[in-house]
């Protein structure tokens, strides 16, 4: 792909982007206006995504994929203990889902409906586990890992999905910083059998 093509197409994957965090409903966002806002042709968009669910996806695929690899680099040389990095990162990418939640929408719904190994929800999947690991030690094979990673991304997806019912059933509002890092606490401390 020639630079200018590539410039094109990171440009609009940009716009995309910044259209889903304001608009946080992809149904009001048009092809039309991100090419406006773009600055592009809309034969561009259609040439570089085809379809404007293809476009949503990849942008949203390209954000995430970047904050998750940027979350794990953070705490790498800190003295933390193993637990508490993954008590913060765990209070982090629920804050994200909170904070961008036409994002997280896009995103978790792409990969319930579409998965794939290299989703979004996989990386994820991948960076829970080897937090899991850290915390464990030998204590727990690898599957055992993935089994329990797959239960704390699955509640913080399914909670975040549902966070209007999930308030009404709880009392919980997942939209407010100290409510949602009390529940990711009880999430983790249910997880790591620390309410035994």
């Amino acid at each position: 792909m020639k630079n200018e093509d590539l410039d094109t197409k990171n440009k609009i994957i940009k716009v995309t982007i910044d259209l889903i965090r304001e608009e946080k409903d992809v149904s009001k966002i048009t092809i039309r206006r991100i090419a406006k806002e773009a600055e592009v042709a809309i034969s561009m968009i259609n040439y570089h995504f085809q379809t404007k669910a293809n476009l949503i996806n990849k942008a949203v695929e390209s954000f995430i994929s970047r904050v998750i690899s940027s979350a794990g680099e953070q705490y790498q040389n800190s003295n933390l203990s193993p637990e508490e990095k993954m008590r913060i990162r765990l209070k982090q990418a629920a804050k994200f889902l909170a904070q961008n939640p036409g994002i997280a929408r896009v995103s978790i719904l792409n990969d319930l409906n579409n998965g794939s190994e290299n989703d979004n929800s996989s990386q994820l999947l991948k960076s829970i586990s080897a937090q899991l690991k850290e915390v464990y030690g030998s204590k727990k094979n690898e599957l055992e890992l993935k089994i329990i990673a797959e239960q704390q991304l699955a509640a913080i997806q399914h909670i975040f999905l549902r966070a209007d019912i999930f308030e009404k059933l709880t009392g919980m509002d997942f939209f407010d910083d100290q409510e949602r890092d009390n529940l990711m606490d009880r999430i983790l401390d249910n997880i790591l059998g620390k309410n035994n």
